[in-house]
């Protein structure tokens, strides 16, 4: 049995999958349309007045920087840009799925750990040069959901998972993998791949652990692995462990990059600890 056909069967009773606001999809399409305006975004924006506000208060956190209080949804879209206006929109959709309680696993902690991750990967990326930023953001952001997987429907498994972190001091990967056979990557890759998201990010997520195993993906998942470790070494949130994660030296030499980059990148990614916080606490209340 493959890893696929066993994920299949260990989620063959799931019938609520959970799914992404039609809203938020649409708004989506729309931005990959390059016919699209930013009249025209900004007008279907405003016909959903729950869209309007969440974008209005993301808009206004100090996440972006901006100086002077954005008023409008065109105003909004015309400052974000497409990119950053998905990314906004999808950081409040993703959020809702976390607010999972009773599960022993600290979910708003993992909200901050994918924010940051999401943040580290845009820097990475224009470090590399990688040609679309906006991309590793997204990518960062949903490295994780598969643990939200794991709690939403395995809740049983989640506290054998916990109890084995705690006790034998190993990684949430590790202990995901001797409880369930599979860790979150495949689960989160699972879930994201019925959302319709494309194949670049599902392969970023499902390999954001093992980079080298992507077939179509690698410097999208190789900038996830980075980004991950960066920010658990940054200590900004808390994806489920404490484990101080080594780096692949081969990915580092791919990206031409050392332990020093790394340095630079984690105190860069330190200076904006305050703005991620804010920016998942005005997700989490929109």
């Amino acid at each position: 049995m493959t890893r696929h056909e066993y994920l299949d069967k260990i989620l063959a009773k799931v019938t609520d999958v959970p799914t992404l606001p039609a809203s938020v999809l649409h708004v989506m399409q729309m931005i990959e349309d390059p016919l699209c305006s930013a009249a025209d975004l900004a007008r279907v924006i405003q016909n959903d007045p729950g869209m309007a506000t969440k974008v209005l208060k993301l808009a206004n956190s100090p996440f972006y920087g901006f100086r002077q209080k954005i008023t409008s949804i065109p105003q909004a879209v015309t400052l974000l840009g497409f990119a950053t206006l998905k990314n906004a929109l999808l950081s409040a959709a993703v959020f809702d799925m976390f607010r999972i309680s009773g599960t022993g696993f600290d979910m708003p902690a993992l909200w901050k750990h994918s924010v940051a991750t999401a943040t580290a990967a845009k820097l990475f990326a224009k470090r590399v040069r990688y040609p679309n930023s906006e991309k590793a953001f997204t990518a960062g952001l949903l490295h994780d959901v598969g643990k939200v997987m794991i709690a939403r429907y395995l809740p049983s498994s989640l506290l054998t998972i916990v109890q084995t972190v705690h006790d034998k001091n190993v990684s949430i990967y590790d202990a995901e993998q001797h409880t369930i056979g599979l860790a979150h990557p495949s689960f989160g890759a699972w879930v994201i791949s019925r959302w319709g998201l494309p194949t670049q990010l599902v392969e970023a997520v499902e390999y954001h652990h093992h980079p080298t195993r992507a077939k179509y993906a690698f410097d999208l998942a190789g900038i996830v692995y980075l980004a991950n470790i960066l920010t658990h070494r940054a200590n900004i949130g808390n994806g489920g462990d404490l484990m101080i994660r080594e780096v692949d030296p081969k990915v580092l030499e791919y990206f031409s990059m050392n332990e020093s980059t790394l340095y630079d990148l984690r105190d860069a990614l330190h200076a904006k600890r305050l703005e991620i916080e804010a920016f998942a606490s005005i997700a989490a209340s929109v």
